[in-house]
């Protein structure tokens, strides 16, 4: 998504900076001689990056992802990773016993715990997650988006800000050690019982986004979309 809304700007228009980077070095907001266009990275809603943002309208995304496939993918990217501090947790380990492990607060609710504040403070009920994520994203975001109906948010995006080029080819994917298809019963029964405010959150988006599909693009919008991306993708690979 970061390179495809990239392709939008131009490069000195363009900022990506995460939340620990920038509480070290704030300065580097003021380093280009524009203020950025398009600044993408993780950041809590209490963040500096909201305190140092000049006081205009802003177009503000997001993207949620189902909890089972970002716990599956959160796994395969720690396991493919040797010199990831929570690497030794994958070790000899299946998927039940890394997440027995507690290696990280993402891998309960992470999703719904950014968005409400509680990720790295203390605890709550699942339902307060849910609905103090769910104000966040409906008051704070100008859109929320799921990474399932990823064409059809392209879209929606195309609609809003003007973009002149969604087409892509996927990159950055985690090798699979564990898919989906991998699980047990027993594996998945957990991951959603770590997950029950995510997965609340995430059928929530779901639904918007298909509201807004349904008014706003029909089906040969999708279709014609779609088919010239994978044309696209097949001459830049050519």
């Amino acid at each position: 998504m970061e390179s495809i809304l990239a392709k939008n700007f131009l490069l000195s228009e363009t900022l990506h900076i995460n939340a620990p980077d920038l509480n070290k070095q704030p300065e580097i907001l003021k380093l280009k001689k524009n203020q950025a266009k398009l600044i993408c990275g993780h950041h809590p809603m209490h963040g500096l990056l909201y305190q140092l943002l000049p006081e205009h309208p802003l177009f503000h995304l997001t993207q949620l992802r189902h909890p089972v496939n970002r716990v599956l993918s959160y796994y395969n990217y720690v396991a493919g990773k040797k010199d990831h501090p929570m690497h030794s947790h994958t070790k000899d380990k299946c998927i039940t016993e890394f997440l027995q492990s507690e290696p990280s607060p993402e891998l309960s609710n992470g999703q719904a715990k950014r968005f409400s504040g509680y990720l790295h403070n203390g605890t709550v009920a699942d339902e307060t997650l849910f609905e103090v994520a769910q104000t966040t994203l409906k008051q704070c975001f100008s859109l929320v988006l799921t990474t399932c109906l990823f064409d059809e948010g392209l879209l929606l995006l195309k609609k809003r800000l003007g973009l002149k080029d969604i087409y892509y080819l996927k990159h950055n994917v985690s090798t699979r050690y564990v898919s989906r298809d991998d699980l047990s019963v027993e594996d998945l029964a957990l991951i959603e019982s770590m997950n029950q405010a995510d997965i609340k959150l995430f059928n929530w988006a779901k639904k918007n986004c298909l509201q807004l599909i349904e008014q706003e693009l029909t089906a040969d919008d999708i279709s014609s979309f779609k088919a010239n991306n994978q044309k696209w993708a097949e001459l830049i690979q050519a």
